[in-house]
């Protein structure tokens, strides 16, 4: 029964387990505020490394083994190809990879990132969005007087001035970036 069992055995087919590989594009991000726009190349590292940080959720979901993260300066040469990156998403259905779009918006009263992260055929997978509001802060000044003459108890003169404003414009942090491409790659959803 011993020489039975080992022959079985041995005869099966040896086991391999084949490794995937999940290739993620990080686009540069739509910027609406001049004033980011010239730290464009900046943010894009930031999302890069944040992206980097956060692959973990893609092997944990059972989408891949190895995840490899890939920017502007290095999609093209990892692949072979003539796809205009301008259009992320077709070359993402193109070169079969997945593809995170950021959108920064900045207005005198918010500030908001949104993160869409789209699979190899174009399906959104994930999704989310950070938001930044003005902060007003006043302030109602008060002056006291004191007059003091000789002979009376000094006398105490209190006026209130007009209120003093000061608004905060709402700003997008190195850590809201951060935060939600923590959140977004959190709900990818595992692979059935």
């Amino acid at each position: 029964m011993f020489w039975l069992m080992i022959s079985l055995l041995m005869a099966q087919e040896p086991i391999v387990s084949e490794t995937s590989h999940k290739e993620i594009y990080v686009a540069p991000p739509t910027i609406n505020d001049p004033s980011l726009n010239e730290i464009q190349n900046y943010i894009t590292s930031l999302l890069v490394s944040a992206v980097g940080n956060n692959s973990h959720w893609v092997k944990r979901q059972g989408h891949a083994d190895i995840v490899s993260i890939y920017d502007k300066y290095t999609i093209n040469l990892c692949k072979d190809t003539v796809c205009d990156y301008d259009k992320p998403i077709e070359c993402a259905v193109e070169n079969l990879h997945w593809v995170l779009i950021t959108d920064i918006s900045v207005s005198d009263n918010f500030a908001m990132i949104i993160l869409k992260l789209y699979d190899e055929e174009a399906r959104l997978i994930a999704s989310t969005s950070r938001a930044s509001y003005s902060i007003e802060k006043c302030k109602q000044p008060v002056k006291t007087t004191t007059i003091k003459q000789q002979g009376r108890p000094a006398t105490e003169i209190v006026e209130v001035l007009p209120e003093n404003c000061k608004v905060f414009k709402p700003v997008i942090l190195d850590k809201d970036i951060k935060q939600a491409v923590t959140i977004l790659f959190a709900s990818v959803h595992p692979k059935r």
